[in-house]
């Protein structure tokens, strides 16, 4: 009877193991994709970031010019073109659909709101303050080193699970060894008795 525990509690060490293995891949592949995921990221907002630093610089130093609706001031989204607005629009609509907007993070809502505040009305200029500058790069950065702890401590599931797998791990040790005294103690009261 006793070999039959052997195999059986060999067979779950073993199933155990394989799990925890599988777990472990799925969980090496999603930090992969994730990884690409913040790398795009960054370089999309790394784009906006100087896109809009560009476009700001443009509007201040462009001199007033006429156009249809009339004289436009210097910083006036009028002196730039439609393509240039296009450009932003574009980068900000790919920022926004790698970010999950239906439940975003509290880091992630910040920059979706300050993209929002300073993009509405074509009005870019906003961009050339060096305050504002800082503050978008501090938001981004909050998003992206929110968005790598994430990597380094794996999925929620992951996380539950492992710890899981440590308390299983434990409890079957314990029950082991426990076992294994059971059966000297009792090999000791057979041989005594």
């Amino acid at each position: 009877m006793t070999e039959v525990w052997v195999v059986l509690l060999a067979a779950c060490l073993a199933a155990f193991a394989a799990i925890v293995g599988l777990m472990i891949t799925k969980e090496i592949k999603i930090a992969e994709f994730r990884q690409a995921w913040i790398n795009e990221l960054r370089a999309l907002l790394c784009e906006l970031s100087s896109k809009l630093a560009w476009l700001s610089e443009k509007a201040a130093r462009t001199p007033a010019l006429a156009v249809a609706d009339g004289p436009a001031q210097a910083g006036d989204v009028n002196v730039l073109n439609d393509q240039d607005i296009c450009d932003v629009y574009k980068i900000i609509c790919q920022v926004k659909l790698r970010i999950n907007t239906l439940s975003p993070s509290p880091e992630e809502k910040s920059l979706l709101e300050f993209l929002d505040k300073h993009t509405e009305s074509n009005n870019f200029s906003t961009f050339l303050l060096k305050d504002t500058q800082e503050q978008f790069l501090n938001l981004c950065a909050s998003v992206l080193k929110n968005e790598w702890e994430r990597v380094k401590t794996g999925g929620r599931f992951y996380v539950n699970s492992s710890n899981l797998a440590k308390i299983l791990f434990v409890y079957f040790m314990l029950g082991a060894f426990a076992c294994g005294i059971w059966s000297v103690a009792s090999q000791l009261l057979a041989d005594f008795a």
